[in-house]
């Protein structure tokens, strides 16, 4: 079951709490069967990979400001050639 935060709540203002809901989403797809087709990493969890995107979305960085924070909130440094390949 995904839950919906309102768009006024606190939290979405936040980075970290962002990046752990994007997280906790992704754990809630990947439960549900969801993310098996995707196309598979070599290096990275394709997780990980979706956390980062996601996150660069909501906040429109561009993408190494994304490799930034991929580093610091997603513990995994993945190149912006890498992120800007899984658009």
């Amino acid at each position: 079951m995904v839950v919906v935060i309102p768009r006024w709540d606190h939290r979405l203002k936040d980075p970290e709490s962002v990046a752990f809901a994007i997280l906790d989403v992704l754990a809630d797809f990947e439960s549900e069967g969801k993310l098996k087709n995707l196309p598979k990493s070599k290096k990275f969890p394709v997780k990980t990979i979706l956390a980062i995107l996601l996150f660069k979305q909501y906040y429109n960085l561009p993408l190494r400001d994304a490799q930034h924070y991929g580093r610091k909130f997603f513990g995994a440094n993945i190149h912006y050639s890498t992120l800007h390949n899984w658009e």
